[in-house]
Formats: C-alpha cells, sequence, structure tokens
C-alpha cells in the first residue's frame, strides 16, 4: 500500500489532534501524519520528516502560514499546502492563491470535505511520483545529476550541506533537486544526509572509544550536540554512548 507523508500545522491544540484524528480515522494514503503548534515547531520536524503535504493554519504566533509556507518552498522541504483558517476574506484567498496552494479550507472543518480532498490530492502526488519515476530511469540526465550530489556527499558530509548548494553544483533549481533526489533515492535530501552521517557516526564511535560524543558529532557534520543525539537516537534507537558500550560488550563477549 503506497503511504504519504503529511504535516499539519496549527496554533490551538484542540483544533490540530482533532484534524490528526479525523484523518487518522479517514484511512487515506496519508498514513504517515506529523503535527506542530507553530511555524517553528513545523521547520524543526521537517529536519527528520519530508511532507509530501503540509496544512497550515494562516493566523499563528511569531510566523504565519504563508510566510511558512514561502520558507518551506524557499528550502525546497516541500511543494504542496493547504491553507486552514477561521477567516473567510478575500485577501487571504488571494495571497494563498499567489502560494499556489492547492486548496483553502475554512474552520470548523467539515470532515468529509476534508478527507474528500486529501484522497484527491494523494491520487495526484501518486501518479506524479509514477511518472516521475518513469523519466527518471529513462533520461539518464536526472541519475547524473543525483549521483553527483551523492558524490559530493561521500566528500564533504562533515560540512554544512543544503539544497542550495546542491544547486549551484547541478545548476538546478532547489525545489526541482528536492523533487528530483526522492524520486530517485525514496528519501529527502536531508534524510538521506542524516542517515549518511549516522553511519560514519557509527564507525567512529566503534574504531576510537575514547573520542568524545560531541566531537564525533561535529566530525560527522552536526554543529549542535543536542541535534546529533536527537537524530542519531531516532535512527539508531539508543543514544551513542549507549551505541559505543553496547559495541563493546559485544566484543567482549
Amino acid at each position: 500500500m503506497d503511504m504519504l507523508n503529511l504535516l499539519i500545522v496549527d496554533d490551538e491544540m484542540v483544533i490540530l489532534h482533532g484534524i490528526v484524528k479525523i484523518i487518522r480515522e479517514g484511512k487515506t494514503p496519508f498514513t504517515r501524519i506529523e503535527s506542530a503548534l507553530d511555524a517553528c515547531e513545523a521547520l524543526s520536524v521537517m529536519e527528520d520528516f519530508a511532507p509530501d503535504l503540509i496544512i497550515t493554519d494562516i493566523h499563528m504566533p511569531e510566523m504565519n502560514g504563508l510566510e511558512l509556507i514561502q520558507e518551506v518552498k524557499d528550502r525546497g522541504a516541500c511543494g504542496r499546502f493547504i491553507i486552514l483558517t477561521g477567516h473567510d476574506e478575500f485577501e487571504y484567498a488571494r495571497q494563498a492563491l499567489r502560494h499556489q496552494v492547492i486548496d483553502y479550507l475554512l474552520k470548523p472543518i467539515n470532515k468529509m470535505e476534508l478527507l474528500d480532498l486529501l484522497r484527491t490530492v494523494a491520487k495526484t502526488i501518486l501518479e506524479e511520483e509514477q511518472d516521475g519515476a518513469k523519466h527518471a530511469r529513462s533520461d539518464s540526465q536526472y541519475s547524473f545529476h543525483v549521483e553527483k550530489i551523492l558524490r559530493h556527499i561521500d566528500q564533504h558530509y562533515h560540512r554544512d550541506l543544503s539544497l542550495d548548494q546542491c544547486s549551484e553544483l547541478t545548476g538546478l533549481h532547489p525545489n526541482y533537486i528536492s523533487q528530483l533526489f526522492k524520486k530517485e533515492t525514496g528519501v529527502s535530501f536531508v534524510q538521506y544526509l542524516h542517515h549518511y552521517r549516522i553511519e560514519k557516526a557509527k564507525e567512529l564511535l566503534k574504531k576510537d572509544g575514547g573520542l568524545p560524543v560531541q566531537v564525533i558529532g561535529n566530525q560527522v557534520g552536526f554543529e549542535n550536540p543536542q541535534h546529533f543525539m536527537k537524530v542519531f537516537k531516532k535512527l539508531v534507537g539508543c543514544t551513542p554512548g549507549a551505541y559505543r558500550e553496547s559495541d563493546v560488550e559485544g566484543d567482549g563477549a
């Protein structure tokens, strides 16, 4: 069964949980669902989660929904959005259309309208991915660009890497690179980079028992020690220190 990723952003917790519940019970192809209470949390979630679609409220503190959409598009993290708001005002609809959102839903949410829209969007996404995969396999130019990016990661994973750098490397737009990379590898650029770096970290943890965990994180490209610990635990299932200890115990067995 095809599974798609969905991120829902709304600063009203009751509404947020209600939407998540509706979608989970609605049995749409959006089976992997993450949520966030504001734009900053949403951007943090997307460090480890690549949404195929984002549903966002407009009115939120610090950064509103339209600003979030622009930031996400600039990062090349997602290109599909549904606007959610309790304000039936033409100006918001006009701005939403300018941002090329898929649709504009008003609160209170109509359950069937939401589920029907998600099923329609999911069908479009899956058809686009199938067409893209066919083209990617038949056009060697696509594979050439992805191969170049993979080699760049292999050589520079310990440095600060971004889609903008890949854009300079390939001459392609960051948004296009994001879509192309996921089509060919099955994961987002950030997900691949995280996995690659964590594998390198595991090698260092096994190789050098005296090297501090924070130093290892820095050597594989994580500037923030807390972020390194968070990503490592999510992908490996334990902390770097626990992984090192389990490896030592295994050798001694």
